[in-house]
């Protein structure tokens, strides 16, 4: 009776610059919630929430130069700045709920950096929960 299986061989060892690269894990603290979708059936979407040291704001005016004007949760009114990494991937408009990042140490009260814009289910959900007041 013969062995008709393969031979078990071994891969080759990928070269240095096809190694495979471990995604790194961001503690993103973000929270599933449950809502009903346009069919009825329930679907689960993720809220991002925000980290330390950033601010949830409106924005209220769009300034060009990929700048904005937000109207932020502790009080002031930031101009604020799309990195280039979000630049043609993170559009904006007029009443938009975002997330900034202050410049710390610098003009904190006045300059930002966006962070993340949230979508209008997650939005809501954000007004629900107590984070945020839609006008």
């Amino acid at each position: 009776m013969e062995n008709l299986s393969k031979p078990k061989t071994k891969k080759p060892k990928p070269k240095k610059g096809q190694r495979k690269r471990r995604r790194k894990t961001d503690d993103d603290p973000s929270v599933s919630i449950k809502t009903t979708g346009a069919q009825g059936q329930t679907e689960y979407i993720r809220v991002r929430l925000p980290k330390e040291g950033e601010v949830l704001g409106v924005v209220t005016q769009i300034l060009g130069a990929d700048r904005l004007k937000v109207r932020c949760t502790d009080g002031h009114t930031r101009v604020v700045r799309i990195p280039g990494k979000y630049r043609k991937r993170l559009w904006t408009r007029q009443n938009d709920i975002v997330s900034v990042l202050p410049w710390y140490d610098l003009q904190e009260d006045t300059r930002a950096d966006l962070v993340y814009r949230y979508r209008r289910n997650q939005a809501e959900w954000l007004e629900k929960k107590g984070y945020i007041t839609l006008d």
